[in-house]
């Protein structure tokens, strides 16, 4: 755990009615799951972790939300206590989502950005081009696919369908009136 001390600050994500072990809980599994090797990969994983440690609370809040518009309906009814609940809130349930979805943003760009670096250090683990074996061809990168080269290098490549001399300096079409 000291690892992760370099990390979140668990006594500063915790509200009143939060427990400091399931966060430290979290960052053991996020840490676990990822061994983030670099401080950007560490500042990622935290990202992750303060994400879905707001996602948390946030689910909490909304059922608090809920609860409290209901509590304070002016004419109780309990038919239609869900709607009076969310007339009472809707402001705050609008201001709610925004922050759930800004969480989620964070939480797909942080955790896109980890794997694309974790990535990038696997890539020199694997076998280069030029180690391909003698029997497979290398794919070129942009798609352009080399003829074979020819059995014989001494022999001249096959003539051009429509040969015409460098020197020539015939009429062009215009000149000739067609």
């Amino acid at each position: 755990m000291n690892a992760l001390k370099s990390g979140i600050d668990a006594k500063s994500q915790i509200i009143r009615g939060e427990k400091a072990a399931n966060l430290e809980t979290l960052q053991s599994e996020y840490y676990g799951r990822f061994h983030p090797t670099t401080p950007e990969q560490r500042m990622l994983v935290d990202t992750l972790i303060d994400a879905e440690w707001l996602l948390r609370r946030f689910r909490v809040c909304e059922a608090q939300l809920w609860e409290q518009g209901a509590l304070y309906t002016l004419r109780p009814n309990d038919e239609i206590e869900i709607g009076q609940a969310f007339h009472n809130n809707s402001d705050y349930f609008a201001r709610l989502q925004r922050r759930i979805d800004t969480a989620h943003r964070n939480y797909r760009n942080a955790l896109h950005e980890l794997e694309r670096l974790q990535a990038g250090e696997a890539a020199p683990d694997a076998q280069p081009a030029s180690a391909t074996p003698h029997n497979q061809k290398a794919k070129p990168p942009n798609g352009f696919v080399p003829h074979p080269p020819a059995e014989n290098p001494t022999e001249a490549p096959p003539p051009h369908p429509n040969p015409r001399p460098p020197d020539f300096a015939g009429p062009s079409p215009t000149a000739s009136g067609l």
